[in-house]
């Protein structure tokens, strides 16, 4: 099919224009200035679209090469030739949130759209492409109130309504160690561990204790345990005690020894959180700045889709002159629909890896990161390796917990003979004691006598009123007031076997396999650390050079797409020639960015093998 050709052949004989994919100088990338046409293709590139006007970087951000990822346009407006000569274009969708019904549209109320983060793929659309796709909105958490208990910073509110935070990597990886599932359970893990220990630890100690009682009995016709003595039991008994006591295990080699066991378990506990989190600040920083890797990989393929484009214009101007035949009109319409399902794939793993990282920090699902426009390039460490090495020998969890596990070890010898040393225990206790049933029946039978005498004292002045008797002498009541009383004692227990058949020969044995197993472990460790130190500078040296060397291939790709694309201009090379170059160009380009990517991780990975005491300090790289 041919389309009035007057305004395409004024577009094919005007001056070329070089489209741009990835942000820098113009300068730099291609001498072909940028004229107001469409119909010239442009190679594949790490700058940015002349179309877009965006500003050149800095000189020291262009010398460096770094890949720019500018902020992207939210629409690019089709020219006229474009919207004529492609009538059918793949659709591009862009997975930005839809508008928020009104009131009057809708009486029903509509939750809050999820926040666009920094590194949400809003990618210009391709000249004539369809209406971008939505997402569906946010659906209200299923849980109508939030638990009862007092949650951490961060977790508050009904689940699955947290409102969404803005994360850089720094922020991302201190947010991870603080509320990240897994550290939470070791955390939890070493708080049980240590008041396993306070609980051991403090039986080693006196126990001081107070104690009341009140103690009621009454009975009738009871004969009781003495009767063979001709003792009953009073019917009525009541008696009040109050004492303060206290417990001294002077000497019990068990306990002690159980004690010390706590305390590694404990120690192990604390140093297994250290390398939980070392290895969370590796992941957490992986994931972010392939986040950042993902976010260029779009910004490639949105400005390979305008390649594509340009292409595909060139072709049908080309074709109407009679330059080229239709079939490369055809093979250009399939390349850029392979480049624009290519890009659509890339805007859904950029947000399903945005979505990853949150849940993998504990934070909010509607969280955004800060992506950096360049991935850092900091530079190398100049200290030796083998000082690198004596720090991290230090600091390493891996080796204190294996010394702590070998004098966990050595205490489960001593405890094989735990039977074998003496107990001792003091105990002592004082305090008031008193029987108030006791105390009114001594009263009643000091009543009774009083009055007895009394009696028979009026009984002899009746009889005999001239002998002048004397009066009798009562007896005092009872004193209710009773000393108070203390008590000591001292158990001392020794016991031998005689004979058990070997069993404390054998445990032993096992006693001492457990220790050589230890101190290998623990030798193990030192070399381990070296070895993983010795690997991490390795990796870093190797990713230095590799991204030198993408550089120079991302240079080369750059230069050889402009060159097919003036040859292509001009009639000089095919269509398939000028598309494989500008897919060398694109993977040279891909190919940059995961030598970045590489490079910084690898020097993240490098700092956190040497064990900081601030695990999160590691992945900063800010001012770098």
């Amino acid at each position: 099919m041919r389309f009035p050709s007057a305004g395409i052949i004024a577009l094919a004989l005007a001056l070329p224009l070089t489209v741009s994919l990835c942000s820098g100088s113009a300068a730099q990338s291609s001498p072909i200035t940028a004229q107001p046409s469409t119909a010239q293709p442009s190679p594949i590139t790490a700058q940015s679209s002349p179309i877009t006007a965006q500003p050149s970087p800095s000189p020291s951000t262009a010398q460096r090469g770094a890949i720019t990822a500018q902020p992207r346009p939210t629409a690019v407006q089709p020219t006229p030739a474009a919207a004529q000569e492609t009538p059918r274009n793949p659709p591009v969708p862009d997975f930005t949130a839809a508008p928020r019904p009104t009131p009057e549209a809708s009486a029903i109320p509509t939750p809050e759209p999820t926040p666009i983060a920094p590194n949400s793929s809003t990618v210009p659309e391709p000249a004539g492409s369809q209406q971008p796709l939505t997402p569906p909105q946010s659906s209200p958490s299923p849980l109508a109130a939030a638990p009862s208990a007092a949650p951490l910073p961060g977790f508050g509110g009904a689940p699955g309504a947290r409102l969404g935070r803005t994360f850089d990597g720094y922020f991302a990886v201190a947010y991870a160690l603080q509320h990240a599932p897994t550290l939470l359970a070791q955390r939890a893990t070493i708080t049980s561990d240590d008041a396993t220990y306070t609980r051991d630890r403090a039986i080693e100690f006196p126990t001081l204790g107070g104690s009341v009682q009140n103690q009621i009995q009454k009975s009738s016709n009871v004969s009781g345990a003495f009767a063979q003595f001709g003792i009953a039991p009073v019917s009525n008994f009541s008696q009040n005690t109050a004492q303060l006591q206290s417990t001294y295990n002077l000497f019990n080699g068990g306990q002690q020894l159980v004690a010390q066991q706590a305390k590694r378990t404990t120690q192990a506990a604390k140093f297994e959180l250290r390398r939980l989190e070392e290895q969370t600040a590796i992941a957490v920083s992986n994931a972010f700045y392939n986040l950042a890797a993902l976010q260029e990989v779009v910004l490639l393929d949105s400005n390979d889709v305008r390649y594509q484009q340009a292409l595909l214009d060139a072709s049908l101007a080309s074709e109407r002159v009679g330059r080229v035949a239709g079939v490369d009109v055809l093979r250009a319409q399939v390349a850029l629909g392979r480049s624009s399902a290519i890009l659509v794939q890339a805007r859904v793993d950029e947000r399903n890896a945005s979505e990853a990282l949150a849940v993998q920090i504990g934070a909010p699902i509607g969280s955004t990161f800060a992506l950096p426009k360049i991935v850092p390039e900091p530079p190398k460490p100049t200290t030796s390796t083998a000082e690198l090495g004596t720090i991290a020998k230090l600091n390493r969890p891996e080796i204190l917990e294996a010394k702590a596990t070998f004098d966990a070890s050595k205490l489960g010898d001593a405890a094989v003979d735990n039977d074998l040393r003496p107990t001792v225990q003091l105990g002592g206790s004082f305090g008031s004691q008193v029987s108030p049933t006791s105390l009114v029946q001594q009263q009643q039978a000091i009543d009774a006598q009083n009055a007895s005498a009394l009696a028979g004292y009026n009984v002899e002045k009746a009889l005999f009123p001239n002998i002048p008797f004397a009066p009798p002498v009562p007896i005092p009541p009872v004193d209710r007031q009773r000393p108070g009383f203390w008590q000591f004692n001292v158990t001392s227990t020794f016991a031998a076997p005689l004979y058990d058949y070997g069993q404390r020969a054998a445990l032993h044995h096992a006693a001492r396999a457990q220790i050589d197993a230890a101190l290998a472990s623990l030798y193990n460790a030192y070399d381990a650390v070296q070895a993983d130190v010795d690997a991490a500078r390795r990796n870093l040296d190797s990713s230095a050079t590799k991204l030198g060397i993408a550089k120079d291939s991302a240079r080369l790709g750059r230069e050889t797409a402009r060159i097919a694309q003036l040859q292509y201009k001009n009639g000089l090379v095919s269509f398939t020639d000028a598309t494989q170059t500008e897919q060398t160009a694109l993977s040279a380009e891909n190919d940059l960015v995961a030598a970045r990517v590489t490079y910084v991780t690898a020097l993240i990975r490098l700092r956190v093998a040497l064990a900081p005491s601030d695990t999160a300090a590691a992945a900063d790289l800010r001012g770098l």
